[in-house]
Parts: C-alpha cells; sequence; structure tokens
C-alpha cells in the first residue's frame, strides 16, 4: 500500500524521518563494531546521504495546505528506498552475535542513550523474531531500563519505563498478545525479581537457578517481547538482578581473598623448610592476572571461580593443618558451570584475539568465511570452542592456537603496513613500536609452542602434533617477515 493511502503526508514524513534515524544509526553501529573487532567495514552499500537529501528536500512539500502528488510519490520512493536499507542491514546483522553485541557495548560505552534507543527501534521494526535478536533485545532494553542520570545502576521507576518502551515500540509490527496475558508475564518477572533479591549468598544465588529461571521465561516471552508493560518489568527485573549478582560476587571475593591469606600463610610454612613447590609460583601468576582484571574492571564470575579453584588445587595439596579441606570447599564452593574461565590477554595480545574471534563468530562457520585471516581449520575449531566457553579458552592448547593466530594475523598486517609506508615515503616510528610489541609476543608465543610440542610428542595423535608444529612455523614465517622489515632500519 502506498504511504499516501495509509496515512496523511505530515505523519507518513515524520515516520519516515524517524526510520531513517534508527537505520543510520544502526549502520553507524554495525560500523563501529566492525571498524573495532575486524578493523575493516560492513558488507552493505547504502546512500544515506542521498535518502536524507530527499527527506529534506520533501519536508516543505509535505506542510503546505494543498499536497501535490509528486509529494505523494517521492515519499513512496524514500519508504522503498528505506525499505531496501533496512533488509541490507538486516543481513549485515545477521554476522553479529550477541555476546559481539556485548563486548563492543563494554568496550566503546556510548555515553547518548538515544544510541540505544535507536537500535531497538531497529530491532522491533523487523518482520521476525530468532533467538539470537531476542538475545540482543534483551541487552538492549536492560541498558534502556537504566536511568541516565544515574552513575550507579539503578533502574527507572516503572511509569518512565512504560512511556519509553510504549515509544520505543510504537512502529512494531509484531502480533500483539491480551492484555491478561501481559498482566501474568509482568507479574511472574516481578516474583522472579523478588526472588533474587531474596538470595543471601552467591552460591544461593547460582545453586538456586535463581537467575537461570529468570533466564527461561525471558527466553519463552516470543512476541510479547515487543509489549510496553512486559519490557519494562523485564529491564527492570535485569537492572536489579545485575545489581544483586554484583554485590554477591564482591562477598564471595571477598571470602576467597580471606583464603588467599592461608595460601600465604601455608607457603611461609614450607619456605622454611626447603624450596618453595611450582604450584605456589602459577598460583601467583594467576593472581597477579587477576589483579591486573580488577584494575581494569574486567572482573567475571568465570574469574573468580578460576582463583577459587586455584586456591583450593593448593590447599588441597599442601595441608595447611589447621584448615580442613572441607571447610575451605564450604567457604568458596559455587556452580563450577559458571561461564568464562578467566582471561590472561591484555594489550595487542588481547586486541588481536579479538579480531580473530570476531572474524569467526561473524563468519559463516567455513574456512572460507575466514579465508582473508588465512586460519587453519584446527585454528577456526579452537576459536569456536573459545567463542563457545564465552571468550575463555578451555585449555593451553586452545589457547595456544588462538594467539598463535592472532599474532600471526598482527605480524602479516604489521608487514604490509611497513611495506606499504616505505613505497609512499611515510615516517615508520610508530610502526616501529607496534612492530617490537608484536615481535615480543610472537616469540613468546614460539617459546611456549616449544614447550607444549615437547610435551605432547610422547603419546600424542600425528594429527595433534602435525597442527601445532604448523601453527608454529606459519608463526615463525610470519616472525621473520616483520623482524627483516624492522631490523633494516637502523
Amino acid at each position: 500500500m502506498l504511504v499516501a493511502e495509509a496515512e496523511n503526508l505530515p505523519a507518513a514524513y515524520t515516520r519516515l524521518t524517524e526510520k531513517f534515524k534508527a537505520l543510520w544509526t544502526f549502520h553507524q553501529f554495525l560500523k563501529g563494531a566492525h571498524q573495532t573487532f575486524l578493523g575493516d567495514t560492513p558488507p552493505h552499500e547504502i546512500d544515506f546521504g542521498g535518502i536524507y537529501d530527499r527527506l529534506r528536500d520533501v519536508s516543505g512539500e509535505v506542510s503546505i495546505a494543498a499536497v501535490s502528488g509528486s509529494a505523494r510519490e517521492k515519499l513512496d520512493r524514500i519508504e522503498t528506498d528505506l525499505s531496501l536499507a533496512s533488509k541490507a542491514l538486516r543481513e549485515s546483522e545477521g554476522r553479529l552475535s550477541p555476546s559481539l553485541l556485548r563486548r563492543f557495548f563494554a568496550r566503546v560505552q556510548p555515553q547518548d542513550p538515544k544510541i540505544v534507543y535507536q537500535l531497538l527501534r531497529f530491532y522491533f521494526a523487523q518482520p521476525e523474531l530468532d533467538n539470537d535478536t531476542a538475545d540482543k533485545v534483551d541487552f538492549l532494553v536492560t541498558l534502556a531500563a537504566l536511568r541516565s542520570d544515574s552513575a550507579e545502576p539503578v533502574a527507572r521507576e516503572r511509569d518512565e519505563a512504560i512511556r519509553l518502551f510504549e515509544a520505543i515500540v510504537a512502529g512494531c509490527d509484531w502480533p500483539a498478545i491480551p492484555e491478561d496475558e501481559a498482566d501474568a508475564l509482568v507479574a511472574a518477572m516481578d516474583e522472579l525479581t523478588r526472588d533474587v533479591s531474596r538470595a543471601r549468598s552467591f552460591e544461593e544465588l547460582v545453586r538456586e537457578r535463581r537467575i537461570e529461571n529468570m533466564r527461561t521465561i525471558k527466553h519463552s516471552l516470543g512476541f510479547a517481547l515487543a509489549h510496553p508493560r512486559v519490557l519494562a518489568s523485564m529491564g527492570m527485573a535485569n537492572a536489579r538482578t545485575r545489581a544483586v549478582f554484583h554485590r554477591l560476587f564482591e562477598e564471595e571475593r571477598t571470602r576467597i581473598q580471606e583464603a588467599i591469606g592461608r595460601v600465604e600463610s601455608l607457603e611461609r610454612e614450607i619456605s622454611h623448610a626447603g624450596p618453595v613447590p611450582e604450584e605456589f609460583r602459577r598460583f601467583h601468576d594467576f593472581r597477579e592476572e587477576f589483579s591486573r582484571l580488577e584494575d581494569e574492571s574486567n572482573v567475571r564470575a568465570g574469574d573468580l571461580l578460576a582463583l577459587k579453584n586455584r586456591v583450593r588445587g593448593v590447599l588441597d595439596k599442601f595441608d595447611l593443618g589447621q584448615v580442613a579441606s572441607d571447610e575451605i570447599d564450604e567457604a568458596l564452593e559455587f556452580d563450577e558451570s559458571s561461564p568464562e574461565a578467566a582471561s590472561e590477554h591484555s594489550g595487542a595480545l588481547k586486541e588481536a584475539i579479538e579480531k580473530v574471534l570476531a572474524t569467526v563468530e561473524m563468519g559463516d562457520g567455513s574456512l572460507k568465511g575466514v579465508a582473508h585471516m588465512g586460519l587453519e581449520n584446527w585454528e577456526v575449531r579452537a576459536a569456536k570452542r573459545v567463542i563457545a566457553a564465552g571468550s575463555r579458552p578451555v585449555s593451553d592448547r586452545d589457547a595456544l592456537l588462538l594467539e598463535g593466530a592472532a599474532l600471526r594475523v598482527r605480524a602479516d598486517d604489521e608487514s604490509g603496513q611497513w611495506i606499504r609506508a616505505r613505497k609512499m615515503g611515510r615516517a615508520l616510528d610508530a610502526l616501529q613500536g607496534e612492530a617490537a610489541e608484536t615481535l615480543r609476543l610472537a616469540a613468546e608465543a614460539d617459546r611456549r609452542f616449544a614447550e607444549l610440542i615437547a610435551e605432547v610428542r610422547e603419546g600424542s595423535l600425528p594429527e595433534e602434533l602435525k597442527s601445532l608444529v604448523r601453527s608454529r612455523f606459519r608463526l615463525l614465517h610470519a616472525y621473520t617477515a616483520l623482524w627483516l622489515l624492522a631490523d633494516e632500519v637502523p
């Protein structure tokens, strides 16, 4: 149906300008996600400038009393172009997983709340609802439900949240649900929110599946996700759950710090009798990494779980005497299915790894989808396992394969930049610093490759050994090429 036949032209013009804002914001978001994680641009091509110019040109025509037929035709053409743009953005967005959306907001932290509103309008304007879209909406609704005038994560008042979501879903064409069904969903989420608030400890929150119960009802919402009252309750529930989780998380961490004091006491006792075992050195290395994550405000449940396991491992092996093992378990235990084991990446290495993970995550699952990076099939599989585990490697082998691939890609990229800069007569000072860091990290990764290969040589499958050796040699090849370029500079 032509837009002019469905509504008066001023209203149609207003609706199309709002749609343009949502699509333009989403385009900018996709562009930022690609630049942040992949260093490239989205595959779609949309003439937003041309559409904007035509909207501006027709604005005067729709505001006059006598509307010409040409104004109707212009709005119809703009409507068609925006529909095509929406389809193109949706195809590009399909490669963006919910976890990548969360990582983008965690890194970029946009200050304008209207960005979140426009992204939600984009999703609610789509004709279909799948699980990934529901998860993305869930995350964005949480951000929208928080008050923008508070430094702390505080939820809006219910009436205010309802009015906000009414405006956001105004253009949504999903099937409406009966009001009594909305009442039941709101009551259920409010009750689960109270249940989460009653948790007295971190382990109670996890073991009794209170957060899991909330997640289950959210996954069952379907098209009810577009009901303003349901959205308001969901956003408020998410905000409250997040606050409770973080409070109990901090309490659990305090208890673990007390257990760490016991480990340090044990280490001092052992040191009086002779050399301190290697387990204590590894424990201190991990604890330093945990401290780094604390400094970056990037500690997650899995990091705390990993630290707890290191503490318990030391105490179980080297009896502290007055402290019983079951007492340590009682003090530290919580559900070991908690996601995301600790990450040990930082700086340039973290950035390189995120680029590989984002490429694999946004690809089609095949080697062809990541061909421009030259990843081996076992490296792609390792990346997929890391993504499935919440961006945390589940084994030392996966961690090393991922790091080696990421550093190889980084070294190849820097070699290309070096050659282009030299041809164009550009200064190489900035590249020298980046290359030095890459070479340092690659040398460390090569040392670890050598150690792991030596460990698995006896009794390992030929394919496993070959994959490690090939990944190591490919890293050495990229390392050597970059080193030769950097060595030319006096």
